[in-house]
């Protein structure tokens, strides 16, 4: 498999998961001093292409310390069961909200077949693995943790969703954003930059709450918003509003 990826700077990389289509769902690999993190995994058929990754920067699974996870949405979770086999060193970061439902995911997946039927589930999303709860962290608002001699802290994002979490990362000074910061897909960049647009997925999707968030996390001041939707732009208040 040659996975597409795009090499950004502060050892940030973001993976293009190919889930759907090319240029849709970012997965990002965080590197420091020979430690590794992933920020969100795509779905299950993702995993190949994030192990690929991997090993096309000759980085060894054991160094992987964190898989984590901004919300349960498939798109961005749903992988997170079986990349976790892979990586005999790594935990599961996730928002109280959503760990039991990586523990049994059988609510996730009666969800989404109810909703997109099991054609759609097969074709698009593959399975969803279970994660053993020893391999599970919450990731509770404003907790920090080290990877290499950098700092990330965790932020409660709900809007959303409920259980949304970002990852303030200071020496980039960019915040993995999940969904919180939008979607902005690069065929519709333009001159004036980039067109962002909220994502509205019901059910949990609180507009006011989510107005509310992102005031918190413009005081910040970041100067990149790393979005699963796609790949780093330049995050500005003009952004925001």
């Amino acid at each position: 498999m040659n996975p597409i990826y795009h090499t950004l700077d502060f050892g940030i990389t973001c993976i293009d998961t190919q889930y759907m289509r090319n240029d849709f769902v970012a997965a990002y690999l965080i590197e420091d001093q020979g430690h590794v993190a992933f920020v969100d995994t795509g779905c299950y058929l993702s995993v190949p292409t994030l192990l690929a990754t991997l090993d096309e920067k000759n980085i060894q699974r054991e160094q992987v310390d964190y898989i984590i996870l901004t919300h349960i949405h498939l798109d961005h979770a749903g992988g997170a069961g079986e990349l976790i086999r892979h990586l005999p060193n790594a935990k599961v970061y996730v928002h109280e909200y959503g760990a039991n439902h990586l523990i049994d995911p059988s609510k996730l997946r009666a969800g989404v077949i109810g909703v997109y039927g099991e054609l759609f589930f097969k074709q698009f999303l593959g399975d969803l693995i279970p994660i053993a709860k020893e391999k599970i962290v919450i990731a509770k608002d404003k907790d920090e943790i080290t990877l290499g001699n950098r700092i990330l802290k965790f932020i409660n994002t709900p809007g959303h969703a409920r259980h949304h979490v970002c990852i303030w990362d200071e020496k980039s000074q960019g915040i993995f954003s999940g969904d919180t910061l939008g979607v902005s897909y690069r065929e519709f960049d333009t001159e004036q930059g980039a067109l962002i647009f909220p994502p509205t997925t019901p059910i949990q999707f609180d507009p006011d709450v989510w107005k509310n968030t992102i005031q918190q996390l413009m005081t910040l001041q970041p100067k990149y918003a790393y979005l699963t939707h796609f790949n780093r732009i330049e995050f500005t208040k003009k952004s925001a509003d």
